[in-house]
């Protein structure tokens, strides 16, 4: 073998072993594909604004891909996708690009704090992403809260908005709830049962803040809770007792309790409470 050989072969073999890990360089948008886990929902918004500021000021940061299989041609983005949709608005060849080596949880990961820094997650893409990361790669509330520098109470509220049903997310969308903890305050009106109100009074301007949410939840809360009795009350009252205790049988709920006064305070609560539900006649 020629000397010449020899020096073509090292320096494939060099070529072979490069880390990729922060390269940047200029790769064709033939071997570029959007990541099948994007967090962003809405992919393509604002693509033509875009494509008209690359078009005057050229690519300012150039966006970071990845490749999962070391043997593929072809990378998938992580960062920036965006970026590459409005290249290929302009007939671009070729985009410079940051090359990352990580693993698909780590990519997914990067994904979301990339977008999270840009302020580009909605609250309902948020909660998607970070639910996706829990069920497929089976963080705790506590590892998340830590990898993205949260609280795990945090956490743990934000993911359980996901417990809302693809219906509920979707009224609140439509109700303009663009708030994280109004969605948290939403999760509790759904525990309740109290939703249905709880969106009507959003979408009527009724309950605005969080402040108005809270108070609307700790309302229901404290709707048919048990009266506590001060000891003074409760000597007052001799042996009768705040607590109460309801069945539901077929056809028949019952309600019993040896406090006369809050039997008459559950009725009157009830009644009221069914007048506002079905705006119905009032109760005899």
């Amino acid at each position: 073998m020629s000397s010449k050989s020899k020096r073509l072969g090292s320096l494939a073999d060099v070529f072979q072993a490069e880390k990729l890990e922060g390269t940047i360089r200029k790769i064709r948008l033939e071997k570029i594909f959007p990541s099948e886990n994007q967090p962003r929902q809405e992919r393509k918004k604002g693509v033509e604004d875009l494509a008209r500021s690359l078009g005057a000021d050229g690519l300012l940061q150039p966006i970071v891909v990845t490749k999962q299989n070391p043997d593929d041609e072809h990378y998938r983005i992580v960062a920036g996708e965006r970026r590459y949709h409005a290249a290929k608005q302009l007939n671009w060849t070729e985009i410079e690009c940051k090359i990352l080596d990580r693993d698909e949880k780590e990519t997914f990961r990067l994904a979301i704090i990339e977008n999270l820094q840009r302020e580009n997650l909605s609250p309902y893409e948020e909660v998607e992403a970070m639910s996706h990361l829990k069920t497929s790669f089976k963080y705790t509330d506590q590892e998340l809260a830590t990898l993205f520098g949260k609280s795990r109470s945090y956490m743990t509220e934000l993911l359980g908005i996901s417990d809302l049903s693809k219906d509920e997310l979707k009224a609140c969308k439509n109700a303009g709830i663009e708030s994280k903890n109004l969605l948290i305050q939403a999760v509790s009106a759904s525990r309740k049962g109290t939703f249905s109100e709880f969106l009507k009074l959003v979408s009527t301007g009724a309950l605005k803040t969080v402040k108005d949410a809270k108070s609307f939840n700790r309302e229901e809360e404290t709707l048919f809770s048990p009266k506590t009795l001060n000891p003074s009350e409760s000597k007052s009252q001799g042996s009768k007792s705040g607590d109460y205790k309801i069945t539901k049988k077929t056809g028949l709920i019952q309600i019993r309790s040896e406090n006369e006064e809050l039997l008459a305070e559950i009725l009157k609560l009830i009644k009221k409470e069914i007048r506002k539900k079905f705006d119905s006649e009032s109760i005899s």
